[in-house]
């Protein structure tokens, strides 16, 4: 009401009028409004906080984002399929997450990280993820901002009990516990270790990243040989299987040991047990050194298998002198087979234990040896002569005063020889008493057992006598064999380790090859120029298809001579035939005829490769191109066709091969 009803006179928002006092009635008062209008909105805004904090944040499907809901604030979930990556300084954590349509990343900054750290929501792989966030779409790249870490939920599987060797590809993101052992721990690149777990089924690599010691808080604090228990979800690296747990804490150690390998005696084992773990004992027979470790038979009364031991291995062993002939050991390895042997080879030292030792090597004379002792493991003292490397290691003559034996040293061994090992060293040497082409040999099995004691006047190698030849009859057969041969050389060609030269005699050629300390020793070495006269006393040897003759000595290299005349041609006699089984390393350098059938051939720079197979074993059929070329129907030398070869055996680091000439191949169907 704005007139005043007494007087009629306008009286404006007063509540009595100021010209007749009279009072007005009907009027709200503003103060009412006020209060009322304060009252409204505090009302509205507590109805839309009540509806902002309890009305569901709408689920949408990965797959039905768009850029229209760029900015969207939505719950999604999904099943976590990518580990969590994390970065400390900056606070940074993300994920991916998978439903039925599609994948996404999901991030999480700073303060959020943390709460998630605190609160236990960092999802692990195969997890059900419940998460709300701020949608970021662009036009290559769909993520989620996790804006409030209380809006997570994870939903983590319960582990199913599961053997490592029943751990398929299908099993992927799948939760399961395993127990095993502890077999390998190795870094393939800075950020990740593998840590291999095996049982008796079967071996699996557990993956643990830095970003999951970092989330863990925890370090890894294993070695091989523990006993572990994994919790861990099943992922994929290309189509091998491996696990990776949600945290450190889920590789836990076992009070208990746990078995990875049946015992069995071994006259149980068969080809059947190829590939599987297996623990046997036995009584040392034989101890065979080889150019890559040794091999020892083990004899448990029901059987013999051969023990396998890489160098690595053997090296690392605590006593290797305790493992010899004689000593009772319990081995755990893999049973695995070589030309229709079976082995038993372990991954670690400590799987190789002696239960009682053998008796330490008598010492003994070089005089005293004869080839009756050949197998033995003994002790020598002498001096050593010139070294005499070849293809696999390096030779030495020891002399003792009584007589003079080979030292040979294998690569494995050599590399790793003790400082002041060469010519005139004064040793103490023990290793195993061998025979090759009748003479005898000791080999050590590791640089351990060989030890410099001072140095002396080093021994006169007793005269070679060779039989002369004219070099065209020199041919792969020969290799092995010492031979003088008479010829003009060529221009020396000079390389990292001495100075070849072509010898030719006008019957054929052959190559010279001074090793430095005998072409340093010649005293008339400045005259070896191209067109001088030579008389060589060397061995025949091979190198990549070309013959070679290696004088020992610079005695050996004379200048001057007469060319001899070409032998005349003899009928050899027929080689003897054998099974392929049947063939040994005693039977290098001999001329032997075996009939079998190729497998895949393998090509190498110069020439083909064919494994040559029958029912007792398997050997490697070797043709230099030279040789392959000549053959008249060396198309029919195929995988699976039958022949019969006549050539010459040899071995290649630990490898038997035969290696014929052209018409020494002849397919037989």
């Amino acid at each position: 009401m704005s007139h005043c009803p007494s007087c009629g006179r306008y009286v404006g928002p007063y509540e009595a009028c100021p010209y007749c006092g009279a009072r007005l009635t009907g009027r709200t008062p503003i103060r009412v409004v006020k209060i009322a209008a304060v009252v409204l909105v505090t009302v509205g805004l507590a109805i839309l906080w009540f509806a902002a904090t309890h009305a569901e944040v709408p689920l949408v499907q990965i797959g039905q984002v768009g850029a229209t809901m760029n900015m969207a604030y939505v719950r999604l979930e999904g099943h976590c399929t990518r580990a969590p990556t994390y970065d400390p300084e900056s606070d940074y954590l993300s994920f991916w997450i998978e439903d039925d349509t599609g994948e996404i990343r999901l991030s999480a900054y700073r303060a959020e990280t943390r709460r998630i750290i605190e609160q236990g929501l960092v999802p692990a792989l195969g997890d059900l993820v419940e998460v709300a966030g701020t949608l970021r779409v662009r036009e290559d790249f769909l993520s989620l901002t996790i804006n409030v870490p209380e809006q997570m939920k994870i939903t983590r599987a319960e582990p199913v009990e599961r053997d490592i060797g029943t751990i398929v590809p299908e099993d992927q993101y799948l939760r399961v516990r395993v127990r095993g052992q502890v077999r390998e721990i190795y870094e393939p690149y800075q950020g990740l270790t593998l840590v291999t777990v095996r049982d008796e089924t079967g071996s699996i690599p557990v993956a643990v990243s830095e970003d999951l010691i970092a989330l863990s808080g925890i370090s890894l604090t294993l070695t091989t040989g523990q006993a572990v228990e994994v919790v861990a979800a099943v992922s994929l690296y290309g189509d091998t299987p491996q696990l990776v747990p949600a945290s450190v804490a889920d590789v836990a150690l076992l009070s208990e040991t746990v078995r990875i390998a049946a015992e069995k005696q071994i006259g149980e084992l068969t080809t059947e047990d190829v590939g599987h773990l297996a623990l046997v004992r036995g009584t040392v027979t034989e101890v065979n050194p080889f150019s890559s470790g040794v091999k020892y038979t083990l004899d448990d009364t029901t059987g013999t298998i051969i023990l396998l031991l890489w160098q690595s291995v053997y090296d690392a062993l605590p006593d290797p002198a305790a493992l010899d002939v004689g000593a009772e050991v319990q081995v755990q390895g893999e049973i695995s087979e070589y030309r229709g042997e079976l082995e038993v080879v372990p991954e670690l030292a400590e799987e190789v234990q002696v239960l009682t030792a053998a008796a330490p090597p008598a010492e003994t004379t070089i005089g005293a040896l004869t080839t009756g002792d050949v197998g033995q493991v003994v002790t020598l003292r002498g001096t050593l002569g010139p070294p005499d490397p070849f293809s696999a290691g390096v030779k030495f003559t020891l002399d003792d005063g009584t007589g003079q034996i080979i030292l040979l040293l294998w690569s494995n061994v050599a590399e790793s020889a003790p400082e002041g090992l060469g010519e005139g060293a004064q040793v103490i040497v023990t290793g195993q008493v061998s025979e090759y082409r009748g003479a005898l040999e000791l080999i050590p099995r590791n640089a351990g057992e060989i030890r410099v004691t001072g140095v002396g006047q080093a021994p006169t190698p007793p005269p070679t006598e060779a039989e002369a030849r004219a070099i065209g009859d020199v041919t792969t057969a020969d290799v092995g064999r010492v031979y003088t041969l008479v010829g003009t050389i060529g221009e020396p060609e000079p390389f990292s380790a001495g100075v070849k030269f072509t010898l030719d005699d006008g019957t054929g050629t052959i190559i010279l090859l001074l090793w430095n300390d005998v072409y340093e020793g010649i005293a008339d070495a400045d005259q070896l120029v191209a067109g001088a006269e030579v008389t060589v006393v060397g061995e025949i040897e091979e190198y990549r298809g070309d013959l070679e003759i290696i004088p020992r000595r610079p005695a050996d290299v004379v200048l001057g001579g007469e060319l001899p005349a070409p032998a005349p041609e003899e009928t050899p006699p027929p080689a003897e035939a054998r099974a392929i089984g049947d063939v040994t390393t005693a039977d290098v350098g001999t001329i032997l005829t075996l009939v079998g059938t190729l497998g895949e051939p393998e090509t190498f720079s110069k020439g083909i490769k064919f494994p040559l197979s029958d029912d007792t074993g398997t050997i490697i059929l070797l043709l230099w191109q030279n040789v392959y070329d000549a053959i008249p129907n060396a198309d029919q030398l195929v995988a699976g066709a039958r022949v019969e070869v006549v050539g010459r055996i040899d071995e290649y680091r630990g490898v038997l091969e035969i290696i014929p000439e052209a018409d020494g191949v002849k397919v037989t169907r």
